[in-house]
C-alpha cells in the first residue's frame, strides 16, 4: 500500500474533490461536516498515524518524541498533548518535541487546519490554498490531480530550476502550489492562509559541546535516533554507498542489531557502466567490512524509463541524476520484504562540504596576506604562471564575506549547472536574483554571518533535506518507508553547537565523522578517497546516445537561447539535462502530451543480487 496522506477544508465543492482522490485505497478515513466548511483527512502506512477525537483529528507523520526524554516511542501520548494543549490554548505545541516529524491538525468546530514541519521533518507536505479552502497532501503529483485544475508553470523559478535543478525553498515548478518548510507553521481559517515560522537554527543552539566529548555525544545522539527507527520499522536496511555517511549508519545500526539472528541487510542500485563500476566497488568492499548482507539492485532498463518514473511520481524534477533510481530501488526492496530504509544523506551539510577547504584556504590567504593590493598581485601572479588553485584562493580572500558574488562557494555549492547557458537564456540580473532567492533561506533560519556557517546551512537548506525528502516520497510511492537520520532535530542540534574547529575541522571535512567511524570499523574505510557516485549522463544525452531521441523531441520554451540550444545538442551540459527534465515534466502535467507511465514498468522482472553471489570488481578478494 502506497504510504501518504491527503486532507483539506473547503467551504463548498468537497464532495467533487473527495471523489477524485481514490478514497478506497486509504487506510484511514476522518471527515467533519461544518455549517460553513467540510474538512477531511485521509491517511495510510505506518509512518502515517492519524489520531481523531470527534471534530478534532491529528495527523503525526514520522517520529516525535518529548525532547532529553529517553525510552520507547508513545506516539500516542505524544498525540494527546498535543491535543490538550491545542484545546487549552488554541496552539500547536511543539517546542517541546525532538525527532523528524509533520503534523497536521484540522479542528472541524473552528473550521480550521494547521500544518507543521520540524526541522527537517519527514518528507514533504505540499499545499494549496484559494477562496474556496485549502488542499494539502505529501505527494505533489496528487495533490495536482485532486485540485482538478489545470496547473501553470511557476514562471518565476524557471531561472532557479535551471541553476540549481531545483526550485529552493517553499515553491515549486506548478504556480500556487506550495511546499511547507521545516519549522514553519501553517493555518488556513477565517482569516485565510497564515504562515509563520516557529524555529530556526537558531532555537538549536545552547551550550558549546566540548571537543573531547564530541565523539561520544554523535555515538550516543545517533544510537537513540536510530533506536526510534527500529521501533517504529521493524526489519529495516541501509542504503549503504559505501561513502563514510552510510558505512557510519551500518556500523551503528550493526551494533544494535548483533544480537539478532540474521545479519542487517543493506542494499545499493548497481547501473552496469565502466563510470559507475566503482560505485558498485566501494558499496560491496564496505558491507564486508562491517558485515552487512548486502543486496545489488541492478538498474537495467533504460535511463528514459526512470526519469519519467520519478517525474510522474512525484511532480518534482530529479535534482539528482540517480535519484530517478530510488521508486525501483524501493520496490525491489519491497520484493526481498524489506519496508523501510535509512539513508545518509545530510551528513556534508552537518559536518563538513569538501567545498570548505576554499573557505579555508582563501581565510589562511587573508590572515597572511592582510593588504588587498598585495593580495590582487598574488591572484595576477598566480594566474600568469598557470597555478589556477591559488589565483582562486586569493581571488576569494578578498570577497570572503561578500555572498552577492556569484563566484563564491555559498552561491557555487550544490549548483551543478552551465552558468554560461544559464545566463545566455535568462540573463544576469535573474540568475543573481536565483541565487539571492536560495540566500535568504539563510536569514530566514538565523544562520550566522560566517563563511563556514553560511556554506553548509545553504546546502542543509537549499539542497540536502529537499533530496532526501524526494527520495522519501519515492519510497512511500512504492510502499516503503525512507529515515534520515542525520536529518533528525537531534543530530542537527548536536552539529549546530560543535564548536567551529572541530565541525569545520581546517581542510578535514567530516572528521568528526570520520573519528567517529574509526572507532567502529576499519581506519581504511573511513578515510579511502570519496567517489563522486557520477552517472554518464552526458554520453547519454549525446548523439547517438539512448536518451538522444527524447533530446531531439524536446518542444521549443520561449526562455532557450537558440545557440545556447545548439551548443549544448553538440556538446551536452548540465543545461540541457536541465531542459529535457523540464521538456518531460512540462509535457507530462502542463500540455499533458505524454501519458503518465505506471511505475512497475521500470521493475519489469529485475532480478536483485547479493554480492556474495557474483565476483568482486578491481581484484578485490572475497577472502
Amino acid at each position: 500500500m502506497e504510504i501518504r496522506y491527503l486532507g483539506g477544508i473547503f467551504k463548498h465543492g468537497l464532495a467533487e474533490r473527495r471523489s477524485a482522490v481514490g478514497v478506497g485505497t486509504i487506510a484511514e478515513d476522518w471527515g467533519w461536516m461544518g455549517e460553513d466548511a467540510e474538512l477531511f483527512l485521509h491517511a495510510a502506512g505506518p509512518c502515517c498515524r492519524l489520531f481523531t477525537w470527534d471534530a478534532l483529528a491529528l495527523l503525526l507523520r514520522g517520529y516525535a518524541r518529548p525532547s532529553r526524554e529517553q525510552g520507547p516511542l508513545d506516539l500516542e501520548r505524544v498525540a494527546e498533548e498535543i491535543r490538550c494543549h491545542y484545546l487549552e490554548h488554541g496552539e500547536l505545541a511543539v517546542d517541546w518535541l525532538e525527532g523528524s516529524f509533520t503534523l497536521a491538525l484540522l479542528d472541524g468546530q473552528a473550521q480550521r487546519v494547521m500544518l507543521y514541519r520540524n526541522l527537517v521533518g519527514s518528507g514533504f507536505t505540499y499545499y494549496r490554498a484559494d477562496s474556496a479552502g485549502l488542499l494539502f497532501g505529501s505527494n505533489l503529483a496528487e495533490l495536482i490531480d485532486a485540485v482538478q485544475l489545470s496547473p501553470q508553470p511557476n514562471r518565476d523559478v524557471v531561472p532557479a530550476f535551471f541553476l540549481f535543478r531545483w526550485t529552493p525553498g517553499r515553491e515549486t515548478l506548478f504556480d500556487g502550489f506550495f511546499r511547507l518548510l521545516p519549522g514553519e507553521q501553517v493555518c488556513w481559517d477565517a482569516r485565510g492562509l497564515t504562515r509563520v515560522q516557529r524555529q530556526t537554527f537558531a532555537d538549536l543552539r545552547s551550550q558549546t559541546i566540548a571537543d573531547d566529548a564530541a565523539v561520544d555525544a554523535l555515538d550516543e545522539t545517533m544510537e537513540h535516533v536510530l533506536l526510534d527507527c527500529a521501533q517504529l520499522r521493524p526489519g529495516t536496511a541501509n542504503l549503504l554507498s559505501g561513502g563514510v555517511d552510510s558505512s557510519y549508519l551500518q556500523a551503528i545500526w550493526g551494533r544494535l542489531t548483533q544480537d539478532e539472528e540474521e545479519l542487517p541487510r543493506s542494499f545499493s542500485i548497481e547501473v552496469d557502466h565502466p563510470h559507475t563500476w566503482g560505485d558498485t566497488d566501494y558499496a560491496m568492499t564496505a558491507s564486508r567490512a562491517l558485515g552487512s548482507r548486502h543486496t545489488l539492485v541492478p538498474a537495467d532498463a533504460p535511463y528514459a524509463d526512470y526519469l519519467l518514473d520519478v517525474l510522474a511520481s512525484t511532480a518534482e524534477p530529479p535534482n539528482h541524476v540517480q535519484t530517478a533510481y530510488f521508486g525501483h530501488l524501493a520496490r525491489a526492496m519491497i520484493g526481498q520484504g524489506v519496508y523501510s530504509g535509512l539513508n545518509g544523506y545530510g551528513a556534508d551539510a552537518l559536518f563538513g562540504q569538501g567545498l570548505s577547504n576554499q573557505l579555508h584556504n582563501a581565510a589562511l590567504l587573508r590572515r597572511l596576506v592582510p593588504p588587498a593590493w598585495l593580495r590582487q598581485s598574488g591572484a595576477w601572479l598566480s594566474s600568469l604562471l598557470g597555478w589556477t588553485d591559488l589565483a582562486a584562493a586569493f581571488r576569494l580572500a578578498g570577497r570572503l564575506n561578500d555572498w552577492t558574488d556569484l563566484h563564491h562557494p555559498v552561491n557555487r555549492i550544490v549548483a551543478f549547472t552551465d552558468w554560461e547557458a544559464v545566463t545566455a537564456c535568462f540573463g544576469v540580473a535573474a540568475v543573481a536574483d536565483a541565487a539571492a532567492g536560495r540566500r535568504s533561506l539563510l536569514d530566514r533560519y538565523a544562520v550566522p554571518d560566517d563563511p563556514q556557517e553560511r556554506l553548509h546551512a545553504v546546502d542543509f537548506l537549499g539542497e540536502s533535506m529537499d533530496t532526501a525528502s524526494l527520495w522519501t516520497t519515492l519510497f512511500n510511492r512504492a510502499g516503503a518507508d525512507l529515515f534520515s537520520p542525520f536529518l533528525d532535530s537531534r543530530i542537527v542540534r548536536l552539529a549546530l553547537n560543535l564548536s567551529p574547529h572541530v565541525r569545520f575541522r581546517f581542510r578535514r571535512p567530516k572528521d568528526l565523522l570520520k573519528r567517529a567511524l574509526v572507532r567502529l570499523a576499519p581506519a581504511e574505510l573511513a578515510y579511502r578517497k570519496k567517489l563522486s557516485f557520477g552517472q554518464p549522463i552526458f554520453e547519454w544525452l549525446a548523439p547517438g546516445g539512448p536518451l538522444r531521441p527524447l533530446v531531439d523531441r524536446i518542444a521549443a520554451y520561449e526562455f532557450v537561447d537558440a545557440e545556447v540550444l545548439e551548443r549544448v545538442r553538440q556538446r551536452p551540459t548540465w543545461f540541457l539535462y536541465s531542459l529535457l527534465v523540464y521538456d518531460l515534466w512540462h509535457k507530462l502535467f502542463i500540455d499533458r502530451s505524454l501519458p503518465r507511465p505506471v511505475s512497475d514498468a521500470v521493475s519489469r522482472a529485475t532480478t536483485v543480487r547479493e554480492w556474495s553471489d557474483r565476483p568482486l570488481p578491481y581484484g578485490h578478494s572475497s577472502e
